[in-house]
C-alpha cells in the first residue's frame, strides 16, 4: 500500500521487451541466377582465337643467316690501289713564286705584277729581309701606297683583309685579318685604307 501511495495510486508497469531485428536479405535467388546467365551469354559471344599454323619459312623480321665471307684474293682482283709517291712532302708550305723569289732588290725596283698571296700563302721571313716593294695593283679592293721611303699594300680576298707595310727594299710586315662576312671585310678594308691615307700615304705612281 505504501508503494501505491508513493506512485500516485497507480500500479507500476514493467518495460516491454524490444523486438529483435534480423538482417534483411534483399538479394533473391532469381536475381543471382539472372546475372550468371548474362555472364555466360557474354562468354558465348566472344569468338575463340586460334593461332595460325607454323610456317616453314622464317618471319620477315627474323635475323637473316650470316653470309659467307668473301675471299681476300677475290676482293683484291676487283680493287685497284695506287701507291703514293715517296717524294711527296706532306705539310710543306707553298713555294714562293719564282718571280717574287728572284725579284731585283735594287733601289727603285718594284714588283711587277705585285705579289698578292692569299691568307694561307703568305711567305715566311723577317721584316728586314731584302725584297722589292709592291708596285701597281689591279682595280677593286686593293691599294698600293707610298710615303717617302715607306710603302703600304692593302687588299681584300673574300673575307680576309691582307696588308703589307714597311721600308722600301725590305720584306716588311704582313698582316692577315679574317672577318665573319664579306661585307664586314669590305668595311674593314675601307677603314684601313682611310687610315693610311690620313697618315700621309698616297697611291703609287710609276
Amino acid at each position: 500500500m505504501a508503494d501505491d501511495k508513493k506512485s500516485g495510486g497507480k500500479p507500476a508497469t514493467k518495460p516491454e521487451p524490444k523486438a529483435e531485428t534480423k538482417p534483411a536479405t534483399d538479394v533473391k535467388p532469381d536475381a543471382v541466377k539472372a546475372e550468371a546467365a548474362s555472364a555466360d551469354a557474354v562468354k558465348a559471344e566472344v569468338p575463340v582465337i586460334e593461332p595460325p599454323p607454323a610456317r616453314a619459312e622464317p618471319w620477315p623480321d627474323a635475323t637473316p643467316p650470316p653470309m659467307r665471307p668473301v675471299e681476300a684474293a677475290l676482293a683484291r682482283e676487283h680493287a685497284e690501289t695506287v701507291a703514293m709517291p715517296i717524294e711527296a712532302a706532306l705539310g710543306k708550305p707553298p713555294e714562293v713564286p719564282a718571280a717574287v723569289a728572284t725579284a731585283p732588290v735594287a733601289t727603285g725596283a718594284v714588283e711587277d705584277p705585285t705579289f698578292m698571296p692569299g691568307p694561307r700563302e703568305i711567305p715566311g721571313g723577317s721584316p728586314d729581309d731584302p725584297a722589292a716593294p709592291p708596285g701597281r695593283v689591279p682595280p677593286g679592293d686593293s691599294r698600293s701606297l707610298r710615303r717617302g721611303n715607306e710603302f703600304a699594300l692593302i687588299y681584300r680576298t673574300q673575307t680576309c683583309v691582307i696588308s703589307r707595310f714597311g721600308a722600301i727594299g725590305t720584306r716588311g710586315q704582313w698582316r692577315v685579318v679574317d672577318y665573319p662576312t664579306s661585307s664586314s671585310a669590305s668595311n674593314a678594308y675601307a677603314k684601313e685604307t682611310s687610315r693610311f691615307v690620313s697618315e700621309g700615304f698616297s697611291d703609287y705612281r710609276d
